[in-house]
């Protein structure tokens, strides 16, 4: 049984269309939750009026974990996050769930597994700017990397550049143990590779700048690694002699 958290802030963004594509996934059973700042006038809302002057990741991470105390997670294997602006294919949940993983899918469409969010995440979702990527750099410390979906269809997301979280972002990419050399040539790649990959992966070079100068900033302010960083650390470089190097 997965738990589904439907985010979106009010009726004003509150789009018919995306919410269905939710409740039509095919062959997997959920109970759906609608969690808004304000009230929706809908069955299972579940409302959190967080300030609106607060960025969007940290009011996703309050509600977030606002909403879950509301529920008994013993009944369910998963938390499918997803975020109220993006429209879903009807086998998206389906294939996640397939890849048996502690995460997968996107930021905005996560599939989480409940023992994975209970002992790694201590059932908590991270409240931070870069949220999914703390989430996403967890399981790789433990030598999972996340998958997305890889079905047949083709789905869009939303696309918003804040050079502040890319900054942020930098600043993570040390605090998780990413290696210097490593994140250069990770940035160069996302940006001379952009058309193989996803719109939404795409890089420009003034998000690739501030990911250095977060990063940069760290290291100088020699910010407090996460405990798992040398696990992270390693599975990067990992990941990368297996996949890269034989490319040379």
């Amino acid at each position: 049984m997965i738990l589904t958290l439907y985010f979106t802030k009010d009726k004003t963004t509150f789009k018919d269309e995306n919410f269905e594509s939710i409740k039509a996934q095919q062959d997997v059973e959920q109970d759906i939750y609608i969690v808004s700042a304000e009230p929706l006038g809908l069955e299972n809302n579940i409302i959190v009026p967080v300030s609106q002057k607060w960025p969007v990741p940290i009011k996703i991470g309050v509600s977030f974990n606002v909403a879950i105390r509301k529920v008994s997670l013993s009944k369910y294997t998963h938390i499918f996050k997803v975020d109220g602006d993006i429209l879903l294919p009807e086998d998206y949940l389906k294939n996640l769930i397939s890849k048996k993983t502690f995460v997968a899918g996107i930021g905005a469409a996560m599939l989480i597994s409940v023992p994975f969010f209970l002992s790694k995440l201590s059932g908590r979702y991270p409240i931070s700017y870069c949220d999914d990527g703390y989430i996403f750099a967890r399981s790789l410390s433990l030598g999972v990397w996340v998958p997305q979906y890889d079905g047949e269809k083709t789905f869009s997301v939303p696309k918003f550049v804040d050079l502040k979280r890319e900054f942020l972002y930098g600043r993570e990419y040390y605090k998780w143990g990413m290696p210097g050399w490593l994140l250069i040539v990770s940035l160069i790649l996302s940006v001379t590779r952009s058309k193989r990959l996803k719109e939404f992966q795409r890089r420009t070079f003034k998000q690739v700048i501030f990911n250095l100068a977060g990063y940069l900033s760290a290291m100088i302010r020699r910010e407090k690694k996460y405990e798992w960083s040398d696990e992270y650390r390693k599975m990067r470089i990992r990941h990368f002699a297996e996949n890269f190097i034989p490319l040379l």
